[in-house]
């Protein structure tokens, strides 16, 4: 009994020991895009601004072309306070991992009330916290671990809204504050979460909470406010978030685009003969005009982007640090958890159908908040790790699902068309990547 008292702390607590466990062994150096967070934190924590290169002007320095700022500006706050030391960089993401396990339990019981049980909330947690995707990211320099954690708070934080304020018709402008500023702080991070302000919208509108709406818009633009101010000063431009948009949009939407991030000469040609500035520009008048001319080969690559973010043959795995064995285990597991978060994830969402009319509403802007996810990058790029966003929101579902499968055993023939519809995904997209993966398994 004492046991189960303390369950979720025992949970939590095997989370964060395991994530700080794989950091420690590991301890992976930066690189690629981790080895630029790194640079430019450094040099933000040693006071020479937020740049990834000294010695040029930062006008033409490529840290505008990098997912940010809010990740790096969290890296530069631990290294101005402690140094640069990367473990302990990878001990605070290891709990930020456990807190994000901790907050999806909680948000749970938001979500399904009365018809919330701690098996549900712990299975939610641990589908969560023990990710072995998000494990694998938090022992890395890299953005999703502090997104995944705000992303979560953020959605705690909405129906915490939803239960204490609108269904009493209350304004609560401090939970309005908290959410609008804990949604821009993730938007920071990573801007498509910015797309949680869609439901976030329908919500207080269709209450008629117009004021509410309005300091919600303010709150989210206060917080973008010192960057785009930033950005105005160095590049006489307004900047919300940083120059990479354009060659994003380009990589995914060109004749023969597969939809995947793959090289695209054109962008870094474009950044030499004109600045980053004028390249970005144009690159996005690129896209426009392909889409316009070419909607139906925009509409193929697109499904093919779909098929990309739930296909189970796109797992993660194949990190510079692993090799051998730990390459084929992390990839395994990665599969199978892609399995597990998909299949039952689908089918919570469709057995959600039969809770009482307030608890499907709940379930309803939780999927509205998940549609946001694939939704604002399905039509730039796909990668394995960009539906790391996405997880929390499955793994409620999915726990759900699995709590009551056994229980509805009845309706298997839902659960198996599911499983045969992303089945037959995979099988397809595994032929399209079938030279690639036999190229990769000679490489290991």
């Amino acid at each position: 009994m004492r046991l189960k008292k303390y369950s979720l702390i025992i949970l939590l607590a095997a989370i964060f020991v395991v994530s700080a466990a794989y950091s420690l062994y590991f301890r992976i150096h930066p690189s690629v895009d981790a080895k630029a967070y790194d640079r430019i934190a450094w040099n933000m924590s040693s006071g020479n601004g937020y740049r990834e290169m000294i010695g040029i002007p930062l006008e033409q320095d490529s840290a505008i072309l990098r997912v940010g700022p809010g990740y790096e500006y969290f890296l530069a706050a631990i290294y101005f306070i402690f140094g640069r030391q990367y473990w302990l960089v990878w001990l605070i993401q290891a709990l930020l991992l456990a807190g994000t396990a901790g907050l999806a339990y909680l948000l749970s019981r938001e979500i399904f009330g009365s018809f919330w049980n701690k098996t549900i909330g712990l299975a939610v947690a641990a589908l969560v916290g023990l990710s072995p995707d998000l494990i694998t990211v938090s022992g890395m320099l890299m953005a999703e671990t502090l997104a995944v954690f705000l992303i979560v708070l953020t959605a705690w934080l909405f129906f915490r809204y939803y239960n204490e304020c609108e269904r009493r018709q209350e304004s609560c402008p401090w939970l309005v504050a908290a959410f609008s500023l804990s949604l821009g702080a993730a938007a920071l991070v990573r801007s498509p979460v910015i797309f949680l302000f869609l439901p976030w919208t329908y919500l207080l509108l269709k209450g008629k909470r117009y004021k509410s709406w309005l300091l919600s818009v303010a709150l989210v633009v206060l917080v973008f406010s010192p960057w785009i101010a930033r950005n105005y000063l160095v590049f006489h431009q307004f900047i919300p978030t940083n120059l990479v948009v354009g060659a994003d949009l380009a990589i995914g939407n060109h004749h023969g685009a597969s939809g995947e991030l793959e090289p695209y000469p054109r962008a870094d040609e474009y950044r030499a003969a004109y600045g980053m500035v004028a390249a970005n520009k144009m690159l996005n008048r690129e896209v426009v005009d392909f889409v316009m001319q070419h909607p139906l080969e925009f509409l193929q690559i697109t499904a093919n982007r779909i098929s990309i973010y739930f296909s189970f043959a796109r797992p993660t795995g194949f990190w510079p640090h692993l090799s051998g064995l730990s390459k084929i285990l992390t990839l395994a597991l990665s599969l199978l958890y892609s399995v597990i978060i998909f299949i039952f994830g689908f089918w919570g969402i469709y057995f959600s159908r039969n809770l009482p009319v307030e608890e499907r509403k709940r379930t309803n802007y939780l999927l509205a908040l998940l549609v946001m996810m694939p939704l604002a990058i399905i039509c730039i790029i796909v990668e394995s790790r960009y539906r790391f966003l996405a997880y929390p929101f499955f793994a409620i579902f999915a726990a759900y699902g699995l709590a009551n499968f056994w229980s509805k055993r009845k309706e298997w023939q839902p659960l198996a068309l599911i499983a045969g519809v992303l089945f037959i995904n995979f099988s397809l997209d595994l032929l399209k990547l079938w030279s690639r993966i036999v190229e990769r398994i000679g490489q290991m």
